[in-house]
């Protein structure tokens, strides 16, 4: 075999070896141009949603007021009334889709999220339920008032109902060793009662006070203050690192809980810990937000199809589109209107075809 035999061989061994690689190089790739993409996107969605409202500003106007805030109007507007709305976009959507996508991998169910379990109406029946007490003659002009009335007390009372919520659910499926199909059933179900409870208590409350529950209950960002949102920041960086430092167990989950144990996963333990940990998050973000429903839904379904079922990528994944459709959500629904359409209705409109497409397609027989 002469020198250019040998050359032209090598040459081939190095292409076909380069050819066998690309395909996982480029898909490794192609997730982090994605998200990459995504917070683009965000970033473009927030600075467009900051320059509208009744004070409209252009983009270059927005960002000049960011880089070099000053008293005037436009840096009041922003910073004090705006921002704060962006922000929370940011942190509930982020909140939200990631406990969806933890509780569809622990669940095996990808109708799974803190909406259709009924862990939002259980919360939201809490929070009413602060509200409601808050307006109470016992409480008048009394530090008790503004303390229930707050996204402390709200939070609180959400928090409560969603343990409940959880307890009566693991309670319920431990009887059937954790089935997936036991845990989302138990779910509705407890969503259902919460539902009704919440119905009954804006029966029998007076005008006022049912105003105000149902003024909240419809979702909404615009009352979000800074003080708020450093609450919710704080509890969402503690429990999205929890999450995230758990990424690999939930990948043996996702291959089977036969093949999770075998790997010294303990599966029990962790499904415990991260719907408890998944529920404070929808508790907190039902206290500051209201319900807003299917982005824990929508954010990991739509993540699985552009990258993947990956753990490492999936969560932090899920998180930035969450973010895009909560704020994509908030601006469609300041467009038509001089009266902002509540993002909760938003999101509702956009996840019912949703979850209709997943049934009709019957994912959950597919998923292995």
């Amino acid at each position: 075999m002469n020198l250019s035999s040998i050359s032209k061989k090598k040459s081939k061994e190095e292409n076909d070896e380069r050819g066998n690689s690309n395909p996982y190089l480029f898909f490794k790739a192609k997730k982090k141009i994605i998200i990459l993409i995504l917070i683009a996107a965000s970033i473009v969605v927030s600075l467009i949603s900051l320059g509208m409202g009744a004070y409209s500003m252009s983009v270059w106007k927005v960002i000049e007021t960011l880089l070099f805030n000053n008293d005037s109007v436009s840096g009041v507007v922003i910073w004090d009334i705006r921002l704060p709305r962006i922000f929370a976009a940011v942190i509930v959507g982020s909140a939200l889709a990631i406990s969806g996508s933890v509780m569809q991998c622990i669940l095996r169910n990808p109708l799974a999220s803190p909406y259709t379990l009924g862990i939002s109406n259980a919360a939201a029946f809490g929070a009413a339920m602060s509200i409601a007490a808050s307006y109470m003659s016992w409480f008048n002009e009394t530090w008790l008032e503004d303390a229930l009335n707050s996204i402390y007390g709200m939070s609180s009372f959400a928090f409560l109902f969603s343990m409940l919520t959880v307890g009566i659910i693991v309670i319920l499926s431990k009887k059937s060793e954790f089935a997936p199909e036991s845990i989302i059933l138990a779910g509705v179900a407890m969503g259902s009662i919460f539902g009704a409870a919440l119905s009954s208590l804006q029966y029998f409350v007076d005008s006022e006070t049912l105003q105000a529950i149902v003024f909240w209950q419809f979702g909404d960002l615009s009352k979000a203050t800074w003080s708020d949102l450093s609450l919710v920041l704080i509890f969402l960086l503690f429990i999205t690192s929890f999450f995230i430092y758990h990424r690999l167990d939930y990948n043996s989950i996702e291959a089977g809980s036969d093949i999770a144990k075998s790997l010294g996963v303990d599966t029990q333990r962790l499904t415990i810990l991260s719907m408890l940990f998944a529920s404070v998050l929808a508790a907190i973000c039902v206290a500051m937000a209201g319900i807003i429903g299917f982005v824990g839904l929508l954010g990991p379904h739509l993540m699985r199809r552009l990258i993947g079922g990956d753990y490492r990528q999936l969560l932090p994944a899920s998180m930035v589109m969450g973010s895009l459709i909560l704020l994509l959500s908030d601006a469609i629904g300041r467009i038509p209107f001089e009266s902002p359409i509540p993002v909760g209705i938003i999101t509702s409109l956009l996840g019912g075809p949703m979850f209709l497409y997943i049934l009709v397609k019957k994912d959950w027989r597919g998923r292995k």
